[in-house]
């Protein structure tokens, strides 16, 4: 599915429209249209911060406006950021989780395109995510919802494989993604957004602090926390050490008395 613009406006209404699947909910249809601010909108459905980190970043500089591309080291020198301009932009191609409660709720891949040194000294110096760079500049982002679908993804986006200690633990059947695009003067990006079950929607905090209360009963030295065979082998193992403690107590008493 896919759409220009989805949003409009008059003087006296607004108006989202988009062709979502049926099976999408008002809550997912809000995470869906958020311009720029996800961050914002799940801070304030989960009542919790959200912070970001970064899985991995490739940034490349235009050296000419003849040449293609080449890695650009970080953070840029002076000249590096000068020389931004709309002949010779900034890219990068990049990939974070925003997490909440130490549980990944999304999985953003991103190509960002940088013309003016301000926004490449904000973005690569200051360190500003693509979220808060439009609160930074203080401007409102076009937007353009491209596609939006539940499960796997099937839309064409250049991404790299995560590394197992990426933090997704997630069954790729029950996941709800989008892509779209970002654009302020000088700074516009193509994201793929990838939310891992649509489960965290209807529990809300119940979700986060269940997976939580699952690592916190699992071993310490297991990868494998949401693998269900290997919590009731601890939680049998605690209760028959806590059987025996009891019983060696009851003993130890008895023969006091």
């Amino acid at each position: 599915m896919s759409s220009n613009s989805i949003y409009s406006f008059s003087a006296k209404t607004t108006s989202i429209t988009y062709p979502w699947p049926p099976e999408v909910t008002g809550i997912e249809r809000i995470a869906l249209s958020a311009k720029g601010d996800l961050q914002r909108l799940l801070s304030a459905f989960f009542d919790r911060p959200i912070s970001i980190a970064t899985v991995y970043s490739h940034t490349y500089s235009h050296i000419s406006s003849d040449l293609p591309p080449v890695p650009l080291s970080l953070p840029p020198d002076a000249a590096a950021i000068a020389a931004v301009s709309p002949n010779m932009p900034i890219l990068q191609k990049r990939q974070v989780h925003l997490q909440c409660s130490g549980k990944v709720v999304c999985v953003a891949t991103s190509q960002v395109r940088i013309t003016s040194p301000e926004c490449a000294r904000l973005f690569l110096v200051e360190k500003y995510a693509i979220g808060q760079m439009f609160a930074r500049m203080e401007k409102v982002p076009s937007f353009e919802l491209m596609s939006v679908g539940l499960g796997p993804v099937v839309d064409d986006f250049p991404s790299e494989k995560m590394s197992p200690e990426g933090g997704m633990q997630s069954d790729e059947r029950y996941q709800l993604w989008r892509k779209y695009k970002l654009h302020v003067s000088d700074f516009e990006c193509e994201i793929l957004e990838v939310f891992p079950t649509r489960d965290m929607f209807v529990g809300g905090t119940s979700w986060l602090d269940s997976k939580l209360l699952d690592k916190a009963t699992s071993l310490p030295s297991t990868d494998v926390v949401d693998n269900p065979a290997t919590v009731p082998k601890f939680r049998t193992g605690l209760v028959l050490s806590l059987g025996l403690a009891a019983a060696s107590l009851a003993i130890a008493l008895g023969v006091s008395l």
